[in-house]
């Protein structure tokens, strides 16, 4: 049987993935985002979740008769939030469409243009150019 403290923590701890994970609410992905805002929201998400487990292990302090022998709780939930979190930013990266992948990607070159085919020349003359020996004086001795 499932006691009512499991209840409250399955119920609280679903509202914390509904409310600390927003991105996947939306009707529609941004796509101006640059890699800064989503880091930053992916900091956001890991230390919130964090914040949560470390309040989660001090509220189970209030259930035991000595809290000062049980502080630790509050370190292994604030650890464990951080474990969450990183697991709901790993999924999210993971999931992510491949459009919002491909917009923060370099811009795709149209064939034909003369923009690419200044670059396609400029590659060429790079790659020949790696492969270009300085000039020396050499000798071949054959026995």
């Amino acid at each position: 049987m499932i006691s009512s403290l499991s209840k409250k923590f399955i119920t609280f701890f679903i509202t914390a993935v509904i409310l600390v994970n927003p991105h996947t609410l939306l009707a529609q992905e941004s796509t101006s985002s640059g890699f800064i805002d989503e880091s930053l929201q992916d900091l956001t998400i890991v230390l919130g979740s964090g914040a949560a487990g470390a309040v989660l292990g001090l509220s189970t302090l209030s259930f035991v008769d000595e809290p000062k022998d049980h502080l630790k709780n509050i370190a292994i939930g604030g650890a464990i939030g951080v474990v969450i979190g990183v697991g709901i930013v790993i999924f999210g990266q993971a999931t992510k469409s491949s459009s919002s992948i491909v917009s923060t990607g370099p811009k795709e070159i149209t064939p034909g243009t003369s923009e690419s085919l200044a670059r396609v020349d400029f590659s060429k003359q790079k790659i020949a150019d790696s492969y270009k020996l300085p000039e020396t004086i050499g000798y071949n001795f054959t026995f």
